[in-house]
């Protein structure tokens, strides 16, 4: 799948907004989507840390296992799961630009599956997918 990316620019510092951006326990209560999380791992975020987050997704809720798999404090961190076979990674980085420019990577992988396999349910998606993320974005841009 080609990447969808969203970006937007904050107000703030960047550790301040990473450490926003991080605080995933907080987010049921910043983010419209997110209904629920239970953290799986104990201490801070970084790499290894998981956690079930229920989302609302066109009116239904969903499950999905998150784990950061890649993680450079106050600059970039990767959030990997996968359903029905695909490997999802949402990639976010944070840029110091009068203030900060916080720009948020969606890619679907489907290994070992044909090449263009998933292309339609791609199409399909893109749309709803750019929609969440900017909404996500907004809303966690609005609580810093």
């Amino acid at each position: 799948m080609s990447t969808i990316t969203v970006a937007n620019q904050i107000a703030a510092p960047v550790a301040a907004v990473f450490e926003r951006f991080t605080d995933v326990e907080g987010n049921p209560a910043r983010v419209s989507g997110i209904k629920a999380i239970e953290k799986l791992t104990a201490g801070p975020f970084g790499l290894g840390t998981r956690w079930v987050e229920a989302r609302e997704v066109i009116g239904v809720t969903d499950t999905a296992e998150m784990e950061v798999t890649a993680f450079e404090r106050n600059r970039t961190y990767t959030i990997t799961h996968h359903k029905l076979g695909a490997r999802i990674d949402t990639e976010f980085t944070f840029e110091p630009v009068e203030g900060t420019r916080v720009s948020i990577a969606f890619r679907l992988e489907g290994p070992g599956m044909p090449p263009g396999l998933l292309a339609p349910i791609e199409w399909a998606i893109a749309g709803r997918v750019r929609d969440i993320l900017s909404q996500d974005l907004a809303d966690l841009k609005e609580s810093v």
